[in-house]
């Protein structure tokens, strides 16, 4: 267990030591951008029909902090994955830096040259990610984009409001 938090611990100061604290790319507010775009006008989810409007999500510097952890460990790893350094899991990394709420998940997608509207439009016709993305019971986001040698890591930590 210990060697697990200091794991997760290592990979935050990489992700911090990365990207200064409270700033955000550019990549990272057009994918919240484009989130927020297809919530506010609802959309036609694959396999799971037309979804209501929904509202904007909200933007969370602790929630890009779990983010950008995960985004990190995917890129030095070079593939995708849901858990994390010493096997951690969405909840426990959000946790670890501070987010209590009921729910929360995580969304990712690596690729080369998709870019983040790519990555959007990709979770967008993805019939599990286009249902999380637009469920009404999220209500803060925060997104993180690391390039990596096999691509690029884009990921979403989505949660319920604070408990």
């Amino acid at each position: 267990m210990l060697r697990a938090k200091l794991t997760i611990a290592a990979g935050m100061f990489a992700a911090l030591a990365a990207f200064p604290a409270g700033a955000q790319s550019l990549a990272e507010t057009q994918i919240l951008a484009g989130l927020n775009a297809a919530r506010a006008q609802g959309v036609t989810c694959p396999g799971t029909g037309r979804r209501p409007v929904a509202s904007p999500l909200f933007a969370s510097g602790t929630h890009a902090l779990a983010a950008r952890t995960q985004a990190g460990y995917m890129s030095s790893r070079g593939g995708i994955t849901h858990s994390g350094a010493g096997g951690s899991t969405p909840r426990v990394r959000a946790a670890s830096v501070g987010v209590e709420a009921v729910s929360v998940t995580e969304i990712i997608y690596m690729g080369a040259g998709a870019g983040p509207q790519g990555a959007v439009t990709w979770w967008l016709n993805s019939p599990v990610h286009c249902a999380i993305l637009t469920d009404a019971r999220y209500t803060h986001a925060g997104a993180a984009v690391v390039q990596g040698a096999r691509g690029t890591a884009y990921v979403v930590v989505l949660s319920s409001q604070p408990k």
